[in-house]
């Protein structure tokens, strides 16, 4: 058994209360086995109504203590209020029999006063000592009052709607003008412990809520302003003696950019394959014929046969396929249940931080697979001087040979792959030249570049980067002397990825029991390939030096 009532049931309602947790605990148990999978047997059920059971008898002994520590601590609060009574007997006010003279004028000061002064607020149950809030709040209506003060509790002996802030001597009034015997409003709630709870007032500063950790900053730059200080100084008297304010918000994790993008496809069993083109080298060789009119009508002296032979070739049959076959790709996080709870905001980051992660991850592969997927070109130092110029003249040379080696059109679109501060490279080296519009480059300038070349690159993120000496690692001082582009004819690099499995929040058994839970799981297919076309991975050397080619004088001479 998960879980007995003992033979005596306790009298208060703190220790009901455990058994109320302990009863519940093991009924969590049973449900959790259920949503996990688990086919519950009869004894299960047995138990499960068992407890059920011994909850309702819990909840009903709570009920009957907690209606038993409320009785006796209003029995207490009456005898306290009338011992208070007989050793303090209030005194009675006297009557101010005083009148005003006919001829008196009342001032308009007079009027307002006895206007704005609030009605008595009279106890219930007789008492003899009613309690007056006059005064309080002069000149101070409650919509535009900012002083610090008490607002009191609807439940509060003397409470009106209207009332402004008070201060301790009018709380202390509305506390001791309750009789002994008065039945006062109660939140509803049960007593902790011995004692029954009541809400008196509440302290309001009008100070921000502070939630977030930006606003938190922001709340601290406005309050330490020196300029809204008199005399502009912060020098205090002394110390805060308070410890720090403790956050629990993390950073913004920054959203996944600069990714590569290919063409998508499903793939909707373990992979694909292809036939790979024969290689048609040799045919285009002598696979046509040419012949003169004399060639034509020559015949062969012995046998009489034109000796001009037109002979066919024969389609190929291919033999080799290209295949590629579907990898698995995923992640999964645990948490601890309480740690849920007690600190969300962690669960939160966590998360963002891993998804961006695997987004760039996913990136990063695709990349590394096109690249093992091409062939090595690098361009000679000897033919490259500076940078902007250098890559534009190595990427149209390569951009030529593809179009030329596939018998594409000399506009057809060379698709490309570009480290992102290959713009910044760009840049840097057209600062150093002459001229003042070189100090404004855009991106789109340098996109413009390439596109009237008809190359349309990709500038992606964690290519090239963050390894020694490469952008991106924060003991790198000056830039690369070299760069990879990758080159394609459009169409040519595609790839597969589609969710195996995904799943959200999960609560197996084997977790349950060490008080740990699934919290995210998710798994993906993923395959890149490569067809019809060439693919180069092209090295040119880079200098930042804005470099340009020696100047050659020309001299025109007059007849």
């Amino acid at each position: 058994m998960t879980f007995q009532l003992p033979e005596t049931m306790p009298a208060t309602v703190a220790e009901l209360d455990v058994l109320l947790d302990q009863a519940r605990a093991s009924i969590n148990v049973i449900q959790a086995r259920h949503a996990a999978g688990d086919e519950l047997t009869q004894d299960d059920v047995v138990e499960l109504n068992r407890l059920l059971d011994a909850v309702d008898t819990v909840t009903s002994a709570r009920g009957e203590a907690a209606t038993a520590e409320l009785e006796h601590a209003d029995q207490v609060d009456a005898a306290l209020r009338r011992a208070q009574d007989a050793l303090h007997p209030a005194e009675p006010e006297p009557e101010d029999t005083t009148e005003e003279a006919p001829d008196a004028p009342a001032t308009e000061t007079t009027e307002e006063a006895a206007a704005e002064e609030p009605e008595p607020a009279v106890m219930a149950g007789g008492d003899r000592r009613p309690v007056t809030f006059a005064g309080v709040g002069t000149n101070n209506p409650p919509d535009t009052r900012r002083e610090p003060g008490w607002e009191m509790d609807p439940s509060c002996p003397g409470y009106r709607k209207d009332m402004p802030r008070i201060g301790f001597t009018e709380l202390a009034r509305a506390i001791d003008s309750v009789r002994g015997g008065r039945s006062h409003n109660r939140p509803n709630k049960p007593a902790q412990g011995a004692y029954s709870a009541q809400v008196l007032a509440r302290l309001q500063r009008d100070m921000p809520v502070i939630e977030d950790g930006h606003a938190l900053v922001a709340a601290i730059e406005e309050a330490t302003d020196e300029s809204k200080l008199p005399g502009g100084s912060l020098t205090a008297a002394g110390g805060w003696c308070a410890p720090s304010e403790q956050l629990y918000t993390f950073c913004d994790v920054p959203n996944a950019s600069d990714l590569i993008s290919l063409p998508d496809l499903a793939i909707n069993r373990g992979g694909i394959r292809w036939p790979v083109e024969p290689d048609l080298t040799s045919i285009y060789q002598n696979f046509e014929w040419f012949f003169t009119e004399t060639q034509l009508e020559a015949v062969d002296s012995g046998s009489g046969e034109p000796t001009a032979q037109k002979v066919c070739v024969e389609i190929p049959c291919p033999d080799d396929f290209e295949e590629i076959r579907l990898a698995a790709v995923g992640w999964c996080v645990e948490a601890g249940i309480l740690q849920t709870q007690g600190w969300p905001e962690l669960i939160t980051w966590f998360l963002q931080s891993v998804t961006q992660e695997h987004l760039r991850s996913i990136s990063r592969r695709t990349i590394l697979d096109m690249v093992a997927g091409s062939t090595a070109k690098t361009i000679s130092d000897a033919t490259m001087i500076g940078t902007a110029s250098a890559l534009l003249n190595a990427a149209a040379l390569e951009a030529t040979n593809l179009r030329l080696n596939r018998g594409l059109p000399r506009n057809a679109t060379i698709e490309g792959v570009a480290p992102s501060w290959l713009a910044e490279v760009i840049r840097a080296d057209l600062a150093m030249m002459e001229g003042t519009d070189t100090k404004n480059v855009t991106d789109a300038e340098v996109s413009a570049w390439f596109a009237a070349r008809n190359i349309a690159l990709q500038f992606v993120g964690d290519w090239q980067t963050r390894d020694s000496g490469k952008p991106g690692n924060l003991n790198t001082l000056t830039w690369p002397t070299t760069v990879d582009l990758l080159l394609y004819p459009a169409g040519t690099w595609f790839r597969s990825l589609s969710p195996v499995i995904e799943l959200g929040v999960m609560y197996p058994k084997e977790l349950l029991q060490v008080n740990r839970y699934t919290r995210f799981f998710t798994e993906d297919a993923i395959a890149v390939g490569k067809r019809c076309n060439a693919s180069l991975k092209v090295t040119v050397p880079i200098c930042v030096s804005g470099a340009i080619s020696n100047r050659v004088t020309i001299s025109c001479e007059s007849s």
